[in-house]
This record gives structure tokens, C-alpha cells and sequence, in this order.
């Protein structure tokens, strides 16, 4: 006989929620949706960037990873920061900005900005470069074939992989339709 009272309090966990465990400071999922929901808490966002066969990479000297455009948004809305970003660092034009997807994240009692359950969302863009110019004095910036793009973004971002394989997997259907 089922337990009706432990029945109520049961809340399931659906079938295919993956979650991710992001610097041991947050508790992820990935929500596969190209618009943000309204007054959604942003405080950190994502950019890949790619141009034709290729894909670029940044990093401030001495570091020893490359990786993508990241970090804290502040008051700006996520795509702005990404265009600002992407011109700040890498000295290049955004043409097409695209969101991908979007990680909703709790804090984890380890995170020692942000009290333990706070609520906020990470985007992931992607964006086409229009236009390439020098690159921003603080950074050093690669352009690399898409496979080896990616196998520097596998190494950088290891518990990213599978939604910076979204990213790439969408510019590639993007490049096929023209519109890249």
C-alpha cells in the first residue's frame, strides 16, 4: 500500500535533467530555449565566436587556457554585455548574436558570493563576427580552425562540452542556411 502522506511530499525528478556542478559553487541545469524569460536574474554570461571555418579564443597574458567571452554582467542586459565584451576584448564587430540556451543556477553553500539557494540564469550566446580588428591591449586572442576551437574549449570548460557543442552544432546550421 502506497503511503499517501509521503506521496504528497515526494517531488519527482524528471527524467532527463542533467544537472552540472559549475566550480562547485553552483548547481546547473540547461534549459534548451532561445529567449530568456522575462526579469530572469542574470548575473553572468557566455559567448563563443566564430567566423567562418573558424573559431577565436582569448585569454589575459600568462594564462594558460584559452577560453570564450565571460563573466559577471552587472547591470546590463546579458546580450549587451556580450557585444561590449566581445568589442572590448576581442577588438571585434558583433554581426549576428544569437542565445543558445540558458543555465538556471542555485548556489551552493561553497559559494561564498552569493547566500546558499540564490536563483540566477547564465546565457550562452553565440556570435558571428562582422568584423576584425586588433586585438585590445590586456588580452591575447586566437583564431583556430573549428576543430581544434573546440578541443581548447573541451579542455577549458570540460562540464560546458555538450552545450558548447550546441553552440557549434547551431553555427554550422546557421553557415548552411546563409544566414552566417
Amino acid at each position: 500500500m502506497v503511503n499517501l502522506a509521503a506521496l504528497a511530499a515526494y517531488e519527482p525528478r524528471w527524467p532527463g535533467v542533467v544537472e552540472l556542478n559549475l566550480q562547485d559553487q553552483w548547481r546547473a541545469r540547461w534549459v534548451n530555449e532561445q529567449v530568456l524569460p522575462p526579469n530572469a536574474p542574470v548575473n553572468y554570461a557566455y559567448a563563443m565566436v566564430v567566423a567562418g571555418e573558424k573559431g577565436y579564443v582569448l585569454r589575459r597574458p600568462g594564462e594558460p587556457a584559452w577560453g570564450i567571452v565571460e563573466g559577471p554582467t552587472g547591470e546590463r542586459h546579458a546580450q549587451q554585455f556580450v557585444e561590449d565584451e566581445v568589442r572590448g576584448r576581442m577588438g571585434i564587430e558583433p554581426g549576428l548574436v544569437e542565445l543558445v540556451g540558458f543555465f538556471e543556477c542555485k548556489a551552493t553553500r561553497h559559494n561564498r558570493e552569493y547566500p546558499q539557494g540564490t536563483l540566477t540564469v547564465r546565457p550562452l550566446y553565440l556570435v558571428v563576427a562582422k568584423e576584425v580588428g586588433d586585438t585590445p591591449s590586456g588580452w591575447e586572442r586566437r583564431r583556430l580552425p573549428m576543430n581544434e576551437f573546440m578541443v581548447a574549449l573541451r579542455s577549458r570548460y570540460p562540464e560546458l562540452d555538450e552545450y558548447l557543442g550546441k553552440a557549434a552544432l547551431r553555427y554550422a546550421v546557421l553557415r548552411k542556411e546563409g544566414k552566417a
